[in-house]
């Protein structure tokens, strides 16, 4: 016995197939497209306040001092699983983001030590030049500079910016590629403050910027556990814990987001597969009088359900990566932030979206469909 096609209640009612999978691929492009931009805040951040950390650490005052105790830094230079420790002054400047803002690393240092960094590190002067000792200047990671709408030979600074953190304004003299993405500069406008304080500046470390001999993992240990009170280091496993930690409630929060808007919408297309597999009550009773059985039927249903859901979550992923690719081209780039069009989480969240939509939708369909005496539909016409 030929089996009939069972898409071609489709194929004839072409209104009713498009909106369903309209539906369910908007649901889709919904669910990607917000968890992607919500990542891109995540990757912002990352960005602006780990990636550096991959390289060196900083090791800075807390608990209201204003400078590091000498033991403490002679403790830090003589240890053995550090290279260098760089006296700095480390400040931090607003970055921004698609949904406000956070903030990134400006160090100043001596002209030689900014050199050296560069050198050991792989950072490269792409424009421009490095700042020259002591004046009122800075070097930026390029896509500092696009986050900031600056270019080299602009100003910076509060004199000049009102929403701008660091005081001051400096004149940025080069732009430099590479992983760490902060600034450099060699007098801060906040030494001046310390030293109209009666700070002896040249003999005062109120910060620095450590690089390790050979593994930084050690070296960072070793410096985790050397805080106390006055003193405090920000290493790359305490920024990925501050930065989970941060964001865990928020990823909760989408999952649970996530979790309703794929029942919710289970919920309403059940409401309309209902209807229609109501309608065709009669079609189904017709090929189980002439011989199909009815779980050759529920087969069939079930493979509708899941073609229709398939085809939805194909054609959601594919709006998505468009919009997103011109999102990323318009608005994330000119920021100089990066926008994951593929991402592996947000595939995750489409995917549990359209797996409880199969679930509920195949439950809710099968359930009616078994209670209903096809012979007896037939036999009422």
């Amino acid at each position: 016995m030929q089996m009939k096609n069972m898409f071609k209640y489709y194929l004839s009612n072409k209104r009713r197939g498009i909106s369903l999978i309209f539906v369910m691929a908007l649901t889709v492009f919904s669910i990607y497209f917000v968890t992607s931009l919500v990542q891109s805040i995540f990757s912002t951040v990352e960005y602006s306040n780990i990636a550096c950390l991959n390289d060196f650490s900083f090791v800075y005052s807390v608990g209201g001092s204003s400078f590091l105790q000498n033991e403490t830094v002679e403790k830090i230079k003589n240890d053995d699983s550090v290279g260098n420790a760089y006296p700095i002054l480390l400040e931090y400047t607003v970055i921004n983001n698609i949904f406000g803002t956070t903030s990134g690393y400006v160090a100043f240092m001596d002209e030689a030590d900014i050199g050296e960094i560069f050198d050991d590190f792989s950072l490269t002067v792409t424009e421009g030049r490095l700042p020259e000792e002591n004046s009122y200047e800075l070097i930026m990671h390029e896509d500092m500079l696009k986050n900031k709408g600056l270019s080299v030979g602009d100003t910076f600074g509060s004199a000049v910016d009102e929403g701008e953190q660091i005081d001051g304004k400096y004149m940025i003299t080069g732009a430099f590629s590479g992983d760490s993405y902060m600034a450099f500069g060699t007098k801060s406008y906040r030494q001046k403050e310390l030293e109209e304080l009666g700070l002896d500046f040249q003999n005062t470390t109120f910060g620095l910027l450590v690089t390790p001999k050979t593994d930084l993992d050690t070296m960072n240990n070793m410096l985790d556990t050397m805080g106390h009170d006055e003193t405090a280091a920000m290493t790359l496993s305490y920024a990925k814990e501050t930065l989970q930690e941060n964001i865990s409630s928020i990823k909760f929060l989408m999952f649970v987001i996530v979790i309703v808007i794929a029942v919710s919408i289970s919920a309403a297309v059940c409401i309309v597969l209902e209807t229609i597999y109501n309608d065709r009550m009669e079609e189904f009773g017709i090929l189980y009088a002439i011989g199909y059985k009815k779980s050759w039927l529920f087969k069939n249903i079930i493979a509708e359900i899941m073609a229709l859901v398939f085809i939805s979550w194909i054609l959601g992923l594919i709006l998505s990566y468009g919009v997103l690719s011109l999102v990323a081209k318009s608005v994330f780039e000119p920021m100089g932030q990066m926008l994951s069009i593929v991402s592996i989480q947000s595939l995750l969240y489409t995917i549990i979206v359209m797996a409880v939509f199969v679930v509920v939708t195949i439950l809710v369909t099968i359930l009616k469909f078994a209670k209903k005496d096809l012979i007896a539909i037939i036999e009422m016409r």
